[in-house]
């Protein structure tokens, strides 16, 4: 996957076609519905404190996000899959750590223990709802971040008279992360083709590739700055004083989309509240 592939998923996306309003309004009740329902009581095997570790709310607003994604905005599994590996990754190291607790612990309350290290059911349920609520508000994040381009996105937020400078350096540091990739790509393929990365000398050849690694990041840095600055004299040149406005392209909303929004929403908070007995965590 490349930094890019989100960005042209999104301008692939039929969903892109729809108002930016819309879907920031679907994602950001998604997200508020996986963050503030409550859990499920307390199973019969962990704590009444933590509860069972299972989120009904935030597993639904998870699924349903999931459903839009793959669904009515075709996303391909595999961008989706990509998109939510380096998250999960993080989501499972930091769960790792809640699952193990270190210190002493009551006789009769952990399945494991080796040393100071143990694993018990409070922690088991800890884990769990991290790993849930984590891989299902990213899901509810990703509805708006694969059906969005960054330029709609940012021309939207003008409406909210958000100052200039504050969008300008979004959008600007947007664009250069590309020009930075394919000039660090472009270096990196340069260092193969000189056969950098052939191991060589002691631990596999690590000093080498430090070397190669320290040399490609300064030469990307160099260029960063060169960029940066003929970026700045054209801007000057051109008489740039207030902002690189971007021209809206005029949407109409969807009553029948709206409609939709609210009756799943409501429904998604209905079933959390049938099951948890309580509306808020």
């Amino acid at each position: 996957m490349t930094i890019t592939s989100l960005d042209d998923a999104a301008w692939d996306s039929p969903w892109r076609r729809r108002p930016v309003g819309e879907k920031v309004a679907l994602s950001t009740a998604l997200l508020l519905t996986s963050l503030c329902t409550p859990p499920m009581e307390a199973s019969s095997w962990v704590s009444p404190v933590v509860g069972s570790g299972i989120w009904p709310g935030s597993l639904l607003a998870g699924i349903v996000s999931l459903i839009v994604i793959l669904g009515p905005a075709r996303i391909r599994r595999r961008v989706l899959w990509q998109a939510m590996a380096a998250p999960i990754v993080f989501l499972v190291i930091g769960a790792i750590s809640v699952l193990i607790s270190v210190g002493s612990s009551p006789e009769g309350t952990v399945w494991w223990h080796a040393g100071v290290f143990s694993i018990g059911p409070v922690s088991t349920a800890q884990a769990m709802s991290l790993m849930e609520h984590g891989i299902c508000g990213t899901l509810t994040v990703m509805v708006l971040a694969v059906t969005t381009p960054m330029v709609d996105l940012l021309t939207w937020l003008r409406k909210f008279h958000i100052p200039d400078p504050l969008l300008e350096i979004a959008s600007l540091t947007y664009r250069l992360i590309f020009v930075l990739l394919d000039t660090m790509v472009s270096a990196s393929e340069a260092q193969r083709a000189r056969l950098g990365n052939t191991p060589a000398g002691r631990f596999g050849g690590f000093n080498r590739r430090m070397n190669n690694t320290a040399a490609l990041l300064g030469s990307v840095g160099i260029r960063a700055w060169t960029r940066a600055n003929r970026l700045n004299d054209g801007l000057v040149n051109r008489g740039f004083e207030s902002a690189l406005v971007t021209l809206p392209v005029t949407r109409v909303g969807s009553a029948r989309f709206k409609i939709i929004v609210v009756l799943v929403i409501a429904g998604l908070w209905a079933i959390s509240w049938t099951t948890t007995g309580r509306m808020l965590r």
